[in-house]
């Protein structure tokens, strides 16, 4: 390979490059994206073929919240969120093996893909036995807008988020609040996960439906 040919290649690449940065990393997304929904088919034969010659029959009962749901499908996982199958719908996403939260819709589809909570920003409540107060979660860290409040206790999504007193009404927190310092608590990402819906009530407002 001489020096044009190289000269060419760098030149390609800058350019690639600098159409990435400048469009927020769109292109870079729509690629992997691509790839993704290019590897489906191939992921689909595999299952199939180990199904086939697998004389194992498993049987998987997802279960929330007392009541018996499907699960979806993790199909990988990266730095900042994970990627499920046919999410044909924003919400919420909770762990299937034991309702804890895991992260929140960013983009649907066939392959959908959902952010970390703890990639995340969002309201939360700061609950000890004495008092509740909130909060705002942000890069491994808890604010507390008003300065004069002394608190420590269990942090969970806020009570006016979609879900949040579902939640907490379960004791699903994400982590503790000790000291001024925010100690997290990062579920484990397992195999299938549960949606819960994105909803309005009937004046256009969230509402926390599930109580």
């Amino acid at each position: 390979m001489n020096t044009h040919t190289l000269a060419i290649a760098f030149m390609i690449l800058l350019t690639i490059f600098v159409v990435d940065v400048f469009t927020h990393n769109y292109l870079s997304e729509t690629i992997h994206t691509a790839l993704y929904s290019v590897s489906i088919p191939m992921y689909s034969v595999k299952n199939y073929l180990e199904d086939r010659f697998s004389h194992t029959v498993v049987v998987q009962n997802v279960y929330l919240f007392n009541q018996e749901s499907n699960g979806l499908e993790v199909l990988s996982v990266d730095l900042e969120g994970l990627y499920v199958r046919n999410l044909d719908k924003k919400g919420v996403i909770i762990s299937a093996e034991d309702g804890r939260l895991i992260g929140f819709v960013k983009k649907t589809g066939k392959v959908g893909y959902v952010v970390k909570w703890w990639e995340s920003e969002f309201p939360v409540t700061i609950e000890s036995t004495s008092i509740s107060t909130v909060g705002y979660y942000s890069n491994l860290k808890i604010d507390i807008p008003d300065p004069n409040v002394q608190v420590s206790g269990k942090i969970y999504l806020s009570e006016y988020f979609e879900y949040g007193r579902l939640l907490k009404a379960n004791n699903l927190s994400i982590g503790k609040y000790e000291n001024n310092v925010f100690y997290p608590e990062i579920p484990q990402i397992s195999n299938y996960v549960v949606l819960l819906e994105e909803y309005q009530d009937y004046s256009g407002a969230t509402t926390d439906k599930g109580e």
